[in-house]
């Protein structure tokens, strides 16, 4: 409950990094994440996919639960 409360007065979430196989948190708002390992990627459209804009592997991230 604590870690909840914490998180909402920093404005993130907790996502997992498929990549590093890690959690980390990031800003709140997104409904997708994406990273390659070393950077992230928000976007809000369902259909945004970054392997088609950006260099590298992308991969997308999904909130803890």
């Amino acid at each position: 409950m604590f870690e909840n409360y914490s998180q909402a007065l920093r404005g993130v979430d907790t996502y997992v990094d498929p990549v590093n196989n890690w959690n980390v948190e990031l800003p709140t708002g997104y409904s997708n994440a994406w990273t390659n390992g070393t950077d992230y990627v928000f976007s809000e459209s369902p259909s945004f996919n970054p392997n088609t804009v950006l260099s590298g592997d992308w991969r997308q991230m999904g909130k803890k639960r």
